[in-house]
């Protein structure tokens, strides 16, 4: 669900005000029951789904059904016939995930480097290959992968009901670009689901949203423009790091954004979700910067992958680290430099395990404030793999690297050429977008830096709440851009 999209919000109205308009009028005269709700919420989420993508909404629904009844034969089985089935489920979800998301990839990144590919290889190709990635599909991918788990492995295993599990899939705020719900959150919230519209959930919901909209239609998208017309740029070593620091508050703003008005549409008709994102840029180190971005995703790698895979052979932690980074890397995208990427931060969480109390030490001893450095460390660390991220170009990207590592390349005349950028009405609008940008990250920085009970306690407040609104109506994108992790 595109949340930027004007169908989305019309769908949404053309299909609540009659809902609800009925459901008012049934409470009135004793009629509705709980379960028309439960229905009601099942088909606005797969409603709104056809909408976002007809083609896409029949393979959504085959892995539905396919899940829920192999679920539901798995949880009246016991020991090898349960973890047969468990194992049967997980390869065919990811099996339907790769072949939509890397199929291409994988021949002409790994079957070309044997054997010659034809540029046509995907008319005789013997299966259809799909150029776009169906809406979701990674998320909710992920989301039935660790209900499978976390079903074979629960202490009581009670039957499961149809409708549950299509609301615990398809429940519309989350289902294209996460939180990556676990069973143990959403689902309790979900059974036998009932619309629980209260002051505090609509206040609450309203904030969220606020803080959501603000982020992504003023600072993501005024920010946009410049990034895609920054990306040619190879020979001036600050632009180049100008432009992967403006991506580092898109990919932040807009992915952040998502999530917040995700929570606050959730909040507003009584389901609680999870914070995604908890002021990752206050961090301290790649460590912290992972317990704080797309939390959902970092702790489903962890509890999914790395341990998993480690098992009791914790003296190969560092290597199965490193592995887990690099295929969540590839889960973001079919292309080698979203695996350098994760293998980026992989390194980086290697090396801080290494060297981090010693440089530590070092820093305690000889400057005032080390935390200061700490943080400037760790987020030029992730901007410069924000570089990665963004340059899909892998020809381009070497192009840069070697720009960044070429001392003699940071000259006052290139210097000066990239600040002539701020010279003409549109820098005064990046101006802007800047400043509101980095204000909005001081007042996380002061939140933190008070440890308040939320990150964004500050910005989620009654009065900025309303702030934010208004700034959004006034200053939000003439053109909104598509959301940065719809593509993953």
């Amino acid at each position: 669900m595109n949340f930027s999209e004007f169908s989305f919000w019309w769908v949404l109205l053309l299909t609540s005000i009659p809902f609800f308009t009925v459901r008012y009028v049934g409470k009135l005269f004793d009629w509705w029951r709980d379960r028309f709700d439960t229905v009601g919420i099942a088909a606005l989420s797969l409603l709104l789904f056809l909408n976002a993508s007809p083609t896409s909404f029949a393979v959504f629904i085959f892995e539905i059904l396919f899940n829920y009844f192999m679920v539901s034969l798995m949880l009246r089985r016991e020991g090898s016939q349960a973890r047969l089935i468990a194992t049967a489920i997980i390869v065919f979800d990811v099996a339907v995930l790769a072949y939509f998301k890397y199929l291409t990839f994988f021949i002409e990144d790994f079957v070309g480097l044997a054997v010659p590919i034809q540029n046509n290889w995907q008319a005789e190709f013997p299966l259809p290959v799909f150029q776009d990635i169906p809406p979701g599909l990674s998320f909710y991918t992920f989301q039935m992968v660790a209900f499978v788990v976390d079903s074979f492995t629960a202490r009581r295993k009670k039957p499961l009901k149809l409708l549950d599990y299509i609301n615990f899939v398809s429940f519309f705020p989350q289902i294209v670009a996460g939180p990556i719900e676990r069973r143990g959150n959403l689902l309790p919230q979900i059974q036998n689901f009932k619309f629980k519209f209260t002051a505090d959930n609509f206040d609450v919901g309203m904030r969220w949203l606020s803080l959501g909209l603000f982020m992504k239609f003023v600072l993501a998208d005024n920010l946009s423009p410049y990034i895609t017309d920054g990306m040619a740029e190879t020979a001036n070593p600050w632009l180049i790091w100008f432009y992967a620091f403006l991506f580092t508050l898109r990919i932040y703003f807009d992915f952040g954004g998502y999530s917040f008005m995700a929570v606050g549409i959730a909040r507003i008709i009584g389901v609680k979700l999870t914070i995604n994102f908890l002021a990752p840029y206050t961090s301290q180190s790649i460590n912290e910067f992972w317990r704080r971005w797309h939390v959902s995703l970092s702790t489903w790698f962890r509890d999914y992958v790395f341990l998993p895979l480690m098992g009791k052979r914790k003296k190969w932690a560092a290597f199965f680290l490193f592995l887990t980074f690099t295929l969540s890397g590839f889960w973001h995208g079919a292309a080698w430099n979203f695996m350098i990427w994760g293998a980026y931060h992989g390194a980086l969480l290697l090396l801080l395990r290494y060297a981090g109390r010693p440089f530590s030490r070092l820093t305690n001893r000889f400057v005032k404030k080390p935390q200061i450095v700490s943080w400037a460390l760790t987020f030029g660390a992730v901007i410069l793999g924000c570089l990665f991220f963004m340059e899909t170009n892998s020809w381009r990207l070497l192009a840069k690297l070697k720009t960044l590592i070429t001392p003699w390349a940071y000259s006052p005349d290139n210097f000066t050429q990239a600040i002539t950028i701020f010279n003409s009405p549109e820098g005064l609008v990046l101006g802007v977008a800047l400043a509101l940008a980095i204000a909005f990250l001081a007042l996380e920085h002061i939140a933190v830096w008070q440890e308040r009970a939320s990150e964004y306690e500050l910005l989620t407040s009654a009065w900025m709440s309303k702030v934010l609104l208004v700034l959004t109506i006034l200053l939000a994108a003439n053109t909104p851009s598509e959301f940065i992790y719809f593509e993953f």
